[in-house]
């Protein structure tokens, strides 16, 4: 009993008004009432029982307790969990890192790109749920990673990225947003955060980034790195980065626009911390979006109501009204108040009209199509027109055609045209439209969708007629190369005994020159095989053949350690190779910030 709670507790403050009407009635029952306020005192004691007051006063404990047990019922005790459907979080993330110079400033220790490396690890591996996109970016944007269920495989991928495997120098964070809008939308995500790691932007492209939040439904979420004072640019090399006018650059974050775009947005933003409260800040948000139905059974914990099984409590406590016929009238009302009770609760979501209310199947298919449940509404409509439309949008065009031939109505034969040419039947649809006008005249969309389908099915004709010729054209082709080849076979066979002897030549040559590369490269390899102190190597081969199973796996080891492994090439070379490709179609903007 130690999860014992109330899934309804504002019902107990009935209580309130059933102790007061219970204080006021019992104080009237013992007040004198009919014969006792007419008869004289001394004849009381013989005319009217002693127990008379005393029985009025008791069915109204039994009403009173019958009430509180009721307002106990409806407040719902519980202390059992009900199993319920798994909960998957469907959220689409994706984190964006500026790459530029700037994040060579050294206003953090040891810069502020180290200091993005370690709060981006931390977001993706701890913070985030769901799926998560990685981008990179500085004069133009790269897809690092696409999203991925899995955060802590991103891990290795952010400490390999610096502005030195940048293709282009610069700063351009709108290519960044869009990309990681097409990452999202690609990935089924109309609606995603975006958690971007930047330390400012220019005030040009402050618009851009106006214009994108305006279009798109995501959230941005911004960690600022770097302080307001700024330090110069330390590059690699040691060198301090100098502007056109040889003065050392130094960088200062301007939080005020990028705070300003994070709102806008709906999102949250946060200068960068040496603790986690400013990552537990911005991941800190209700998800946008969950993954299966919206309802009850998905919304939170689920709990046995335990209110039900108190109703033979108050059955039994109302027995002494039923001489009086007061019984059935309470009895409606607790079983209406007990219609109210669902089966399961749920503590943060409330009750749809649906679970209260009983519908119709038109009602429910109207509902269910209203709610885009387009296969259950074609399952459980009764209604000719509403399965027709139902397993139109669902695609199944052949049973809306059924459906809507059931309809001897104008709307009827128009869906079925609209139904035929789905199913690019468009001779069938013309026919459809046209009994649609025969019954109603002048409908604009019927003649239009039917001159439509006119045309279509004209192109459809054509096309087959094409396609007929173009078969009879190759037939004959082939007809025509096989004579062709019948008279060019014999000039064919005297160069062809020509071309053998010239090739029996050279092969003859190479042959000869191949022996002689052979014999050398084996004079060579004898001499490479004696060791410097005059003893021979073993072969790898037979160095693994002679080991145990243990030994070899061991030495196996040692061979891939030896093998580097630096992501930073490869992600290096994959933009290179992007940006060269990009180049050729149009050279990207936002280079003439270096840094």
């Amino acid at each position: 009993m130690a999860d014992f709670h109330l899934l309804r507790p504002w019902w107990l403050l009935t209580l309130i008004p059933i102790v007061v009407l219970a204080v006021i009635a019992w104080r009237n029952g013992g007040q004198q009432t009919g014969w006792s306020r007419l008869l004289p005192t001394h004849l009381k004691p013989l005319l009217l029982p002693e127990s008379t007051g005393r029985a009025a006063r008791w069915p109204l404990l039994f009403v009173n307790a019958a009430l509180a047990v009721t307002a106990l019922a409806l407040a719902g005790p519980t202390w059992q969990r009900l199993p319920q459907p798994v909960f998957q979080l469907q959220a689409g993330s994706v984190v964006i890192m500026d790459m530029s110079l700037s994040v060579y400033s050294t206003d953090l220790a040891p810069n502020r790109l180290t200091q993005m490396r370690y709060k981006a690890t931390d977001l993706v591996r701890d913070k985030l749920d769901g799926e998560i996109g990685l981008i990179a970016y500085a004069g133009d944007a790269f897809t690092i990673s696409p999203l991925t269920g899995d955060g802590g495989n991103l891990t290795n991928l952010i400490r390999a990225l610096s502005p030195d495997i940048m293709p282009t120098p610069g700063s351009y964070p709108i290519r960044a947003l869009n990309l990681a809008d097409q990452l999202l939308q690609d990935a089924g995500y109309p609606q995603g955060d975006i958690y971007w790691f930047t330390d400012g932007i220019d005030s040009r492209d402050q618009q851009d980034i106006n214009d994108f939040l305006n279009r798109t439904q995501h959230r941005l979420n911004v960690l600022a790195v770097g302080t307001e004072e700024g330090a110069p640019i330390t590059l690699p090399d040691g060198r301090l980065l100098r502007d056109a006018s040889n003065n050392v650059v130094i960088p200062q974050l301007q939080p005020g626009a990028l705070q300003t775009l994070a709102a806008r947005s709906g999102g949250r933003y946060s200068e960068i911390r040496s603790d986690q409260q400013d990552l537990e800040y911005l991941s800190n948000q209700p998800p946008l979006q969950r993954e299966g139905e919206a309802s009850a059974m998905q919304a939170g914990d689920q709990w046995q109501d335990q209110g039900p099984w108190l109703i033979p409590i108050i059955m039994l406590l109302l027995l002494p009204l039923a001489r009086r016929g007061a019984l059935p009238v309470f009895v409606c009302f607790v079983l209406s108040s007990s219609l109210w009770l669902p089966a399961h609760a749920n503590e943060r979501e409330p009750l749809s009209w649906q679970d209260k209310l009983w519908q119709t199947p038109y009602q429910q298919t109207d509902q269910a199509l209203r709610a885009g449940d387009n296969e259950r509404a074609a399952q459980i409509a009764e209604d000719a027109w509403q399965r027709g439309t139902a397993n139109y949008r669902a695609g199944n065009y052949d049973q809306a055609l059924v459906d809507f031939s059931q309809l001897d109505s104008a709307e009827g034969f128009y869906n079925q045209g609209n139904t035929l040419m789905q199913m690019e039947r468009y001779d069938e649809a013309k026919n459809a439209y046209a009994a649609a006008l025969e019954r109603r005249p002048n409908w604009p969309q019927a003649q239009d969708n039917m001159d439509l389908a006119e045309q279509l099915a004209e192109q459809q004709q054509q096309q087959s007629e094409d396609n007929q010729q173009g078969d009879s054209q190759n037939n004959n082709s082939q007809d025509q190369q096989g004579e062709q080849g019948e008279q060019q076979s014999g000039e064919q066979q005297q160069s062809e005994s020509e071309q053998n002897d010239q090739q029996a030549g050279q092969q003859e040559q190479q042959q000869q020159e191949q022996q002689q590369e052979s014999t050398e490269r084996s004079t060579e390899s004898e001499q490479q095989q004696v060791a410097p102190e005059g003893e021979q190597e073993k072969p790898l081969q037979s160095e693994f053949g002679d080991a145990s199973e243990e030994e070899l796996q061991q030495q196996m080891q040692q061979w891939l350690n030896r093998i580097e492994d630096d992501p930073a090439v490869l992600l290096r070379n994959k933009m290179r190779y992007e940006a060269q490709q990009r180049r050729r179609q149009s050279p990207p903007p936002g280079v003439e910030k270096q840094w």
